[in-house]
């Protein structure tokens, strides 16, 4: 454990900034023309984002399915010298929002999308827990500094605008189905993030965001194919798709060597593929059931919104470091508060500390960043069912007629009742707990 004083807290901060720095000059930032930063010093994946849609709206999204002629577009583009082996990954519906930064020169456009991705973190901040307002700029300093940002400015993702979309749905699921919807249309985007949110979502008995999300997502697409025609899906079908799984079937580690999951690790450390993907799936189904089960005590504060962040990345056998930025803003708040008893999560710290520096791990052969994740979400998990035992203990009587065991992961009816709050983590205010109270004294 590491004490949560100023002097812990700052040391955090501290040592993660040297790790983050480290990771950006291993990548050789000095060098945009190079292999790995094309443009700009940082940014990496950002030439998707900007040159993608430019292709499209010229009527050339051919390119993006052809390797060789994609590479050259981003020579031209650019200036670079060396092959990048870049591949246009994402789903045709994402070139639509694109569009204003593909408007603007490569640096300008990438300074503004930096700046709305670090913008979104800190709304995201907000959002996860209101009451922070007060100490509200050490918080987002600490968040902006943290290496999952620092992680997601390096490669250039848009891993902000996934936090606040991920955040939104998990918060407003009751009040707001329709806006939750919405939020997961946009994560349709990366659709393996919006498939596991939902299967969560579903699992704890919630579906009434499932009309906005179809219109939502029908409407992205329709708004694709009226763009940029049938050209971009075409390609996306019959080629992105099939080589995006080869990477991972044929497991080739330098073509996806952001990949933070356990069939990653595991195939990375020479287990065979069958074993590979049967571990997989055991992380998977407890990922998903220790989500599903944070979800269903109904509050989300900012430990269960790490929990069921996180165990979305445990869940997907493609999810890679750069993702872990949607759990950033709730680890920031755990890690770096100072209104929290106790010491800071250990394996949340290591979590915090390492995504930068996976791929370095990677090459000494200790790609471990998804078994911390794994081992951060069950502990964190554990603690929050030692805390919810607690307060049923101290809150509830005999003779309210709750047993132990109801009182575990889901607790009473009352506990399961739905909240309905604005974009607010769902915390139980001083009038709520005293009714709580007083109908378990009347009971």
């Amino acid at each position: 454990m590491i004490e949560r004083g100023i002097g812990g807290r700052c040391a955090l901060v501290c040592v993660g900034l040297i790790a983050s720095m480290v990771s950006w000059l291993a990548y050789q930032p000095w060098n945009p023309t190079g292999l790995f930063m094309t443009g700009a010093p940082f940014g990496r994946d950002f030439v998707n984002y900007w040159l993608g849609p430019r292709l499209a709206w010229a009527g050339e999204a051919w390119r993006l399915a052809d390797l060789a002629a994609y590479d050259a577009a981003i020579r031209s583009a650019l200036g670079a010298t060396a092959d990048s082996g870049r591949i246009f990954s994402y789903p045709p519906h994402i070139l639509p929002p694109l569009l204003p930064f593909a408007a603007l020169p490569f640096i300008v456009a990438l300074t503004a999308f930096t700046a709305v991705n670090l913008g979104a973190l800190a709304a995201t901040l907000h959002l996860s827990d209101p009451n922070a307002a007060k100490r509200r700029g050490w918080l987002v300093v600490a968040l902006v500094l943290s290496p999952p940002a620092a992680t997601m400015v390096m490669f250039g993702q848009f891993g902000g605008l996934i936090a606040l979309a991920a955040t939104v749905s998990l918060l407003e699921r009751e009040r707001r189905p329709w806006l939750a919807g919405l939020c997961l249309a946009a994560l349709s985007v990366k659709p393996q993030l919006a498939l596991i949110l939902g299967l969560i979502l579903l699992g704890a008995g919630h579906w009434r965001w499932l009309p906005s999300a179809a219109l939502g997502t029908t409407g992205l697409v329709i708004l694709s194919l009226a763009l940029f025609g049938i050209e971009p899906w075409d390609g996306f079908i019959s080629f992105t798709l099939p080589i995006q799984s080869e990477f991972l079937t044929d497991f080739r580690p330098k073509k996806i060597a952001t990949v933070c999951s356990v069939f990653f690790t595991a195939r990375y450390w020479g287990l065979a593929p069958d074993l590979a993907w049967a571990l997989q799936g055991m992380a998977s189904i407890v990922a998903l059931a220790v989500s599903v089960a944070v979800l269903r005590r109904g509050s989300l504060d900012p430990a269960a919104l790490c929990v069921i962040l996180l165990g979305t990345l445990v869940a997907l056998p493609y999810a890679s470091n750069y993702d872990v930025v949607i759990a950033a803003p709730a680890l920031t708040l755990l890690l770096m508060d100072r209104t929290l008893a106790g010491r800071m999560p250990l394996l949340l710290a290591a979590v915090w500390l390492v995504v930068p520096l996976a791929r370095i791990m990677l090459a000494y052969h200790i790609p471990i960043l998804s078994l911390l994740m794994l081992g951060a979400v069950l502990r964190e998990a554990f603690r929050l069912r030692s805390a919810r035992l607690s307060s049923s203990a101290e809150h509830l009587p005999r003779s309210y007629g709750q047993t132990s065991a109801q009182s575990e992961w889901f607790g009473s009816s009352l506990d399961r009742k739905p909240v309905h709050a604005p974009l607010r983590p769902w915390r139980a205010s001083a009038t709520e707990s005293a009714t709580v109270s007083t109908r378990s004294s009347a009971g």
